[in-house]
């Protein structure tokens, strides 16, 4: 029993740690995880995907998904024109049929989508939020305070 619950923590805190790994060890990297809210970018970008935007605005060409801030937010869509003359891009959602109606300025451009990963951006909202963060916390000291218990229990 003592055996299968050492097991068990072992891979509940390895798993804690893969978190950490997905969402912060990339921005090492220069590259920004979010999480996609919108079905805009269909079926490329899922709702709840985690995507990994790389914050590097070179060598945009049309048909590049782009990330840019838009009234404060973040966007991801599709390069659809390029403005050599005024630096600007017209952008479309892969699930719409029409541009946006507003054209994006280089200056607002964060970065190209490198990768994303389904569903977990659930996870990752969850995390962002104080109570998320609090019980993260909180099962990691629990986890490894089982872990210490046991141990100690096993040596005497």
């Amino acid at each position: 029993m003592k055996k299968i619950f050492s097991i068990f923590t072992s891979v509940v805190l390895l798993i804690l740690i893969l978190i950490i790994g997905i969402l912060f060890v990339p921005k090492l990297f220069g590259i920004q995880p979010m999480v996609v809210v919108s079905g805009s970018m269909e079926p490329t970008y899922k709702i709840g995907s985690l995507l990994y935007v790389k914050e590097d605005t070179s060598d945009i060409e049309v048909g590049d998904a782009i990330t840019f801030y838009r009234n404060g937010e973040l966007v991801t869509h599709r390069v659809a024109e390029i403005n050599k003359t005024d630096h600007t891009y017209t952008t479309k959602g892969d699930a719409v049929q029409v541009t946006d109606p507003q054209s994006v300025k280089e200056s607002d451009i964060l970065g190209k989508p490198v990768f994303d990963i389904p569903m977990v951006g659930y996870l990752a909202g969850l995390l962002n939020s104080t109570g998320g963060k609090v019980m993260y916390i909180m099962i990691i000291i629990i986890v490894t305070a089982l872990m210490l218990i046991c141990d100690i229990k096993s040596k005497s």
